[in-house]
């Protein structure tokens, strides 16, 4: 179960600030009232941008569940024994108190106005039109059969070129063949890269049919499988990319920059314990951490476009059970079907990305590849380092 410590951290880390360790009743409750009133500003925000109203059920539920999880975490402290209810509670909280929102993404951008955007507001409004760039070149993984209508995330790395993750590419070619970084497979029915799919819909169609699969990561060597937990290879590149099928009339989304282990600039280091990074992607389905909770009080917000920020917890080359030194770990919030979105830096430009998310678990551990560390195997698709 979830780390106590880990929820007690981003609490205070949160738009409050200061550290969450019990004072006495008194002040518990006002924290713990403090933050439920911000779930609640939190569901009524998403009434107005969804003009939907949440279930009063579920509602009240959710906040009754936050209200029992946050007692117990300031209660019992770093030593809280959490439940499943509890850390269902405690993860609606975590993103709608401005510790690790997910902000809906509209019109290639997020609403600064939000009020689980927290602190995250001035480095996203500073770098607005790094960000716009970056949500732009972000996009679905449509298939049409699957339950959800699209099985991940991409994004673009050069005109028409795209990349995500390697178990992605085989939900929408199960019967397709690695061959080192040989794929040979047939594409389901409609499957398509979607640069649009935005909350309420509406907008232009940015969708472009899959043309061919350039090339896949390696497989990781058997005796690493498992290792991790989750069925997990850390020695295997969970890659792939992907060429796109132009369409008249369309533009393809401008590149998104990519962090490189050779640019003499930064020397490879910009994925360091610590960092602020933000996610982009299509989060849907089964929650990595929990649930999604606001889709029992909304029927249908999973799928769309959000962004969601974070930190590097773990830099390359400190991950237990990763030989190859490429993985880092983070802690942004995710659901399924991030599987694929980019890692984008948050301190500097904005816009470089700094890994490919593949992978997360209870406890608000997410695991991506870190671009540093595989130039090497995007060479033939990356513009060529600045020197």
């Amino acid at each position: 179960m979830a780390d106590a410590q880990t929820y007690l951290g981003l609490l205070a880390e949160g738009s409050s600030g200061g550290p969450l360790e019990s004072a006495g009743d008194n002040r518990d409750r006002a924290v713990r009232a403090e933050l439920v009133d911000r779930l609640e500003a939190e569901i009524d925000y998403m009434e107005r941008l969804t003009q939907r109203r949440a279930d009063p059920a579920a509602r009240a539920e959710l906040l009754d569940q936050a209200g029992e999880a946050l007692a117990r975490l300031l209660s019992d402290g770093v030593g809280a024994d959490l439940t499943a209810r509890e850390v269902e509670g405690l993860e609606a909280v975590i993103v709608a108190d401005g510790s690790r929102p997910a902000l809906f993404v509209n019109d290639d951008y997020i609403d600064l106005t939000a009020p689980s955007i927290g602190s995250f507001m001035a480095p996203l409004a500073r770098l607005e039109p790094a960000v716009r760039r970056v949500c732009r070149g972000v996009g679905r993984v449509d298939d049409p059969a699957a339950p959800l209508g699209y099985q991940g995330t991409a994004w673009a790395v050069a005109d028409g070129i795209v990349v995500t993750n390697y178990h992605v590419l085989t939900a929408i070619a199960p019967s397709g063949v690695r061959t080192g970084s040989r794929f040979d497979g047939r594409l389901a029915p409609g499957a398509a890269v979607h640069f649009g799919q935005e909350i309420n819909g509406g907008g232009a169609d940015r969708r472009f049919p899959i043309r061919r699969v350039i090339s896949v990561g390696r497989d990781g060597g058997a005796g690493w499988a498992g290792r991790a937990g989750m069925d997990l290879n850390f020695d295997g590149l969970d890659l792939a990319v992907l060429e796109l099928e132009p369409v008249a009339g369309r533009a393809f989304p401008e590149p998104i920059p990519v962090a490189r282990g050779d640019d003499p600039r930064t020397r490879g280091a910009l994925s360091s314990k610590g960092r602020y990074v933000y996610l982009v992607g299509y989060p849907g389905g089964r929650g990595v951490h929990a649930p999604d909770v606001f889709d029992k009080l909304f029927d249908g917000i999973s799928s769309v476009k959000r962004l969601a920020p974070g930190r590097i917890m773990q830099a390359p080359g400190t991950v237990e059970h990763d030989p190859q030194g490429w993985v880092f770990t983070h802690d942004a919030s995710t659901l399924g079907g991030n599987s694929g979105s980019v890692v984008v830096d948050l301190e500097s430009d904005g816009q470089s990305a700094l890994g490919l998310h593949f992978a997360g678990s209870p406890g608000r551990r997410n695991w991506a590849h870190a671009t540093e560390k595989i130039t090497g195997v995007l060479e033939a698709v990356l513009p060529a380092a600045v020197r």
